[in-house]
């Protein structure tokens, strides 16, 4: 599935909800039996430059399935104005060209695009959204779907918190931080900063 220079950089993730006690290895703990158990298929690493180390559109199209994911969950933190702009290239890669004639108004209203902060932080209604939305999707006219993905990734590599794998952790005051993993090395987070 990954080309040449792609493999190694997926993995399974599983989240456990439980917390390792003491030296107790996690294997020995009790895992909730939900059913059906939840896998994600997950990117372990992060490219540096998106259009030079994802090769294959198959690969392209599960990083920005994911990239995508992690901004509309507010994992990785997006400005708004940057996440509209986002929006517009996610619906140019589902929907394609603008066509004022297909494409009447409430067509977004079924599409999750904005993350949750941003449409609480502007107090604008669905239909203010989706016009501003629909001006830059009209922009992206004769853009490719899979052009419209590789635009999205390239926007998203330049944020602040991409590539940045969060764990819980506790200092030495019991304060609940979040130790980020990236490329780049180690960094500590307020527990509301991630």
């Amino acid at each position: 599935m990954c080309g040449k220079r792609e493999r190694g950089n997926v993995n399974m993730k599983f989240l456990i909800q439980t917390e390792v006690r003491g030296n107790e290895e996690v294997t020995q703990q009790d895992v909730k039996k939900e059913n059906p158990l939840q896998f994600k298929f997950r990117a372990k690493f992060f490219p540096e430059d998106v259009s030079e180390e994802l090769i294959q559109e198959i690969t392209q199209r599960l990083f920005f399935l994911q990239v995508k994911e992690n901004i509309l969950n507010d994992e990785n933190y997006c400005p708004p104005e940057t996440a509209v702009l986002l929006a517009s290239y996610s619906v140019q890669a589902k929907y394609g060209d603008y066509n004022k004639d297909v494409h009447k108004s409430g067509y977004l209203t079924h599409d999750r695009l904005l993350p949750q902060r941003v449409l609480e932080q502007h107090k604008l209604t669905k239909e203010q959204w989706e016009d501003r939305i629909q001006t830059w999707h009209e922009e992206h006219r004769g853009m490719l779907r899979e052009d419209s993905m590789m635009e999205y990734l390239k926007i998203a590599q330049d944020l602040e918190m991409y590539g940045v794998n969060y764990f819980e952790i506790k200092n030495k005051k019991g304060t609940q931080l979040w130790l980020g993993v990236d490329a780049l090395g180690l960094n500590i987070y307020e527990h509301e900063d991630k």
